[in-house]
């Protein structure tokens, strides 16, 4: 790696965030390199993050990711207290299964492993594309800007001992707390030290506390705080605990162990093997790597602007998103350092004698949703837009609620959430209304049969932006109830993408849409919701305006641009009751 090269973009980081954003990226065509300043191929397997919750699962599994891990990690689907060897189900991280027990995830586990797996499978699926992506080690140096439309910032890499310039149209800093991206550029990132410490360690172990092979635990112990127990993968445990390292001491692997004994007591602890272990301050709190795990990485955005579909304005959307969330994180985060450190926070107010594990425990119950990454929502932006139609009850800017889905001859049903996973567009989905008896046939009711003759005829239009515009959504049609006949004749035109059948009416429940009327919602690649309107040809109007307000000025300015291939030839539909329907192949 030396002399100068050209990028779209150049990503600082090599954990899971990074190599995320990198692999859809690289997925989407465009010229790629990360950099990773250690050599993660020889890192030790052990320590570093280990946990994830229902949307960090959810968002793997959207972008094709989870499917590589799911027979690695272990699945926690239980979690239990123990108080003086008492235990208790209703204390501790038993908050996540109230949560998954109310929300329709597909995921009702939280998934223990330890990152290197993840980024493991990261870094195949890159590699699968372009072995060259991701350099390592590799460090950046410098960067800045120049007066340059086409690449506008040149970085300085060092890579096996060269120098190299990269030109790169865009950089993301995904480098962790001690981001190199964040210091060359003079961002503040004000954190809050902790003056607590904490272990962890990943080992083989003995014990005689019960269900410690299968369930999440938490120990409350009055000297090492609100100990945090979970198996994890390969048949190791992740132990984590408050450890007051006192002055001029040197830790050792003999006293984390021997600490450890004690925090887990009245049980006994046995090591077999200690394959791990570190002592580390809590705080400051940084967002670039474990809190980026509940978010999706931006991919979508930058890779639209990329390929010239998008107008950049869009890329604004990921910093004034996240930046709620992740000041509520932040503060979340400190409230729990200290509750588990056994400081209770002084703005709740606690009166001298409160116990920290109960306030711990009010903590977690308050934020469930947002802690396992189900009720993380974003505000109206360019994307999420303000409903101009109360057709559907779901709510903008919000994750799209899933449900089981049948396709036609199919016995086995489908996760919404999985019919609509990563590929870098939009998806339409449209909800035509309920099947009914017409005759001696299932067809939609009139009504919603005339609306989507209206909406298919508005994207017909040969100025449409579906005829327009390069490729940037996909559509999904979903039926109430079942039909014998061919979507096609029980629609009366032909349906517009996949057509799935919602059997028990679930998913219209779900989606607030009456199914005599129907409705359309637009979910981001990322599988929140965007937009939704009308199933009418004035709802095929209001989708053209939405997409057309996201194109860059290229595509605005050639409507004719991307053209897509479509026969002027046609054949009718016969439907009882109504004229024959032109339908456009």
């Amino acid at each position: 790696m030396s002399g100068s090269q050209r990028v779209d973009v150049l990503v600082v980081g090599g954990g899971p965030t990074s190599l995320l954003l990198t692999s859809l990226l690289v997925r989407s065509g465009h010229k790629i390199i990360t950099v990773e300043q250690y050599n993660k191929f020889e890192q030790g397997l052990y320590g570093r993050a280990c946990m994830l919750y229902a949307g960090s699962l959810e968002i793997l599994d959207l972008v094709g990711i989870y499917e590589r891990v799911a027979d690695i990690g272990f699945r926690v689907q239980n979690a239990v207290t123990y108080r003086d060897g008492v235990q208790s189900s209703s204390r501790g991280w038993s908050f996540t299964q109230t949560v998954l027990a109310e929300s329709d995830t597909m995921f009702k586990y939280s998934f223990s492993l330890r990152q290197k797996y993840l980024e493991d499978a990261l870094r195949d699926v890159i590699q699968e594309t372009d072995i060259s992506v991701v350099k390592a080690p590799a460090k950046l140096v410098n960067y800045h800007i120049v007066d340059s439309p086409g690449h506008p910032i040149v970085a300085t890499i060092e890579h096996e001992g060269e120098i190299q310039e990269v030109y790169c149209k865009y950089m993301v800093g995904a480098d962790g707390g001690r981001s190199t991206v964040r210091k060359l550029g003079n961002f503040a990132f004000p954190g809050t030290a902790s003056p607590h410490k904490w272990v962890r360690l990943d080992a083989v172990v003995k014990t005689d506390m019960p269900l410690s092979q299968t369930h999440g635990i938490s120990i409350e112990s009055k000297i090492y705080g609100n100990v945090l127990w979970t198996p994890t993968d390969s048949g190791r445990t992740r132990i984590g605990f408050v450890y007051d390292q006192q002055p001029g001491t040197q830790v050792t692997e003999d006293l984390i162990m021997a600490a450890a004994k004690q925090a887990v007591h009245p049980f006994t602890l046995e090591f077999v093997l200690l394959e791990w272990w570190t002592v580390y301050e809590i705080g400051p709190v940084f967002l670039a790597g474990d809190a980026a795990h509940t978010h999706s990485s931006g991919a979508a955005q930058l890779a639209g602007v990329l390929g010239g579909l998008y107008s950049e304005v869009i890329l604004d959307t990921y910093s004034t998103e996240r930046r709620r969330s992740a000041e509520r994180m932040m503060n979340l985060d400190k409230d729990i350092a200290a509750l588990i450190s056994g400081r209770i926070p002084d703005h709740f107010h606690a009166p001298l004698d409160a116990d920290p594990n109960d306030y711990l425990a009010k903590v977690f119950s308050t934020n469930a949703m947002f802690t396992t990454g189900l009720g993380i929502s974003y505000d109206m932006n360019w994307i999420n837009r303000l409903p101009t139609s109360h057709a559907s009850t779901v709510k903008i800017g919000h994750r799209a609620p899933d449900g089981l889905l049948f396709r036609s001859g199919r016995a086995i049903a489908q996760p919404l959430r999985t019919l609509v996973g990563y590929t870098g567009r939009f998806w339409v989905v449209i909800f035509p209304g309920k099947l009914e008896a017409v005759g001696s046939a299932i067809h939609l009711n009139p009504q919603c049969t005339t609306n989507y003759r209206a909406l298919r005829a508005a994207i017909d239009l040969q100025q449409s932006f579906f005829n327009t515009w390069p490729v940037s959504w996909d559509f999904l049609t979903i039926l109430s109830g079942e039909g014998s006949l061919p979507a096609s004749q029980a629609i009366g035109v032909l349906p517009l993408g996949k057509t799935l059948y919602d059997f028990s009416g679930e998913v219209y429940t779900k989606y607030g849409v009456n199914d005599h009327i129907g409705a359309i919602v637009v979910l981001r690649p990322d599988g929140i919701v965007s937009f939704k309107t009308t199933l009418d040809g004035s709802g095929g109007q209001q989708l053209d305006e939405y997409f057309t307000s996201l194109a860059s000025h290229r595509v605005r300015d050639s409507r004719t641009l991307g053209q897509q291939e479509r026969s002027s030839t046609g054949y009718e539909l016969d439907v009882p009751g109504e004229e024959p329907a032109q339908v456009r192949v």
